[in-house]
């Protein structure tokens, strides 16, 4: 059954799966009027919760343990000496984000080779470095080196001599390797081709601009920023090992000195605490464990730095990090070079008010059989978008189903009903493939 997918910004909370230590997962399916656990031992309940008044499913995120072992950061690691980053002298022009980028998926650029390949890779300022699937092996030569990810033992890593990578006209600056993973599940997950995650080995050169209202990336000049119209500013710290964006500040739950990792790859929760600082926090009642599912917890509110946020995801993990989702709640400049992020908090909670009755709208379309695409018998997800318009485009997936259908509804006034205006489906690299009829 077609189910919303809340995402913490936009529709709730993403609520994820059984392995809050791992980042990378895959959406389960789910029914809309009960609990079901699918037969499968990676798999756990939904959970149902209430935000604000309203009832919710929130779906929960099989889990994937691959490659997190590079890229997790134990909460009590000390920051390394300061080393000089140089700037990359050419700055990109702006990218336009994914609509879904924060609201239950991760920000997406198209990068190229020097063949013109294109290759979609997801910014993770989690990863220590850069990774490219699999399938791009007969293009990098040799394997400079071979190791085994010390998660299991068991998943090796081969790095490459890095090979030259463009956004747009642009050279980006990378570091000297790359190493290559399989990105087959975290295609399923995202709905789209992945091809490659860029990582702080190449992030670390730029000053970057996440403007999640107006879906914009911005490459801007590190060392003439109007930094007045930016918000608070947060040093950074990087890591002895991998070399990692840390705050100081505190993690959402913590206080200020726990080294807390800046992480655009995580999209399971707002933030994680080590088992530790969680344990503590549950039993002290700070945070409100979610249906007694172990390892994940509702912060209803919290102060950070000042500011008030509301309807938290917090999980248990390894190491103490703040997410996508909640990065997504604020302008974010991550200046690089210059060892700073700027926040200017933009909302305080998730955008929800707005959605409800058009997300309602649609999912009465599927379960009265009219939805373009779908039968009232398919199972699958809906994600809400980034933020409020009239009209607003939603996009689903089908379970069993490659392609990604897409719905705009529209309404004369806030007290009209919602209306379907247009439906389309289109393949993984965002090709339309159909236009399909509305009823």
């Amino acid at each position: 059954m077609l189910e919303s997918r809340p995402a913490t910004r936009c529709q709730g909370v993403l609520f994820p799966g059984d392995n809050p230590r791992r980042k990378f997962s895959n959406p389960l399916s789910l029914t809309h009027d009960r609990c079901h656990t699918p037969k499968n031992n990676h798999a756990r309940a939904v959970v149902y919760q209430e935000l604000g008044g309203m009832k919710k499913f929130f779906f929960q995120l099989r889990a994937r343990g691959t490659i997190l072992s590079l890229l997790l950061l134990c909460s009590c690691a000390s920051p390394a000496k300061p080393e000089a980053i140089t700037a990359a002298s050419g700055l990109p022009a702006d990218v336009t984000m994914n609509p879904d980028a924060g609201c239950g998926n991760w920000l997406f650029v198209t990068l190229h080779l020097e063949d013109g390949e294109e290759l979609p890779f997801f910014i993770d300022t989690g990863a220590a470095a850069t990774f490219l699937d699999k399938s791009l092996t007969s293009k990098l030569g040799a394997p400079l080196a071979s190791e085994i990810l010390p998660d299991t033992g068991r998943h090796e890593s081969k790095r490459y001599l890095a090979p030259k990578l463009f956004l747009g006209n642009v050279q980006l600056k990378t570091g000297d390797t790359v190493q290559l993973l399989d990105f087959t599940n975290e295609t399923t997950s995202a709905g789209r081709r992945v091809m490659g995650v860029l990582g702080i080995s190449c992030l670390k050169y730029y000053c970057i601009q996440l403007d999640f209202d107006a879906g914009k990336i911005r490459f801007l000049d590190p060392n003439h920023l109007e930094t007045a119209s930016l918000g608070q500013a947060f040093p950074i710290n990087f890591t002895n090992k991998w070399h990692q964006p840390l705050l100081q500040t505190g993690g959402l739950v913590e206080g200020i000195g726990k080294p807390t990792l800046i992480d655009s790859g995580y999209l399971v929760a707002d933030g994680t605490l080590n088992p530790g600082q969680f344990a503590g926090v549950v039993r002290n009642g700070e945070l409100i464990t979610i249906n007694g599912k172990p390892g994940w917890a509702r912060l209803p509110n919290c102060v950070w730095n000042g500011e008030t946020h509301s309807n938290l995801i917090i999980a248990r993990a390894d190491w103490n990090a703040i997410g996508l989702n909640f990065l997504a709640r604020h302008l974010v400049t991550l200046n690089f070079p210059a060892r700073t992020m700027y926040l200017k908090q933009i909302r305080a909670g998730p955008f929800i008010q707005n959605m409800e009755a058009a997300d309602r709208f649609l999912i009465d379309l599927k379960e009265n059989n009219q939805l373009p695409g779908w039968s009232k018998t398919d199972h699958g997800q809906m994600i809400n978008p980034r933020a409020y318009s009239n009209p607003v485009t939603f996009t689903s997936k089908k379970n069993g189903d490659s392609s990604v259908y897409h719905y705009t509804v529209i309404r004369a006034s806030k007290d009209s009903s919602w209306k379907l205006q247009k439906a389309w489906r289109t393949d993984q690299n965002d090709k339309v493939i159909e236009e399909l009829p509305v009823p």
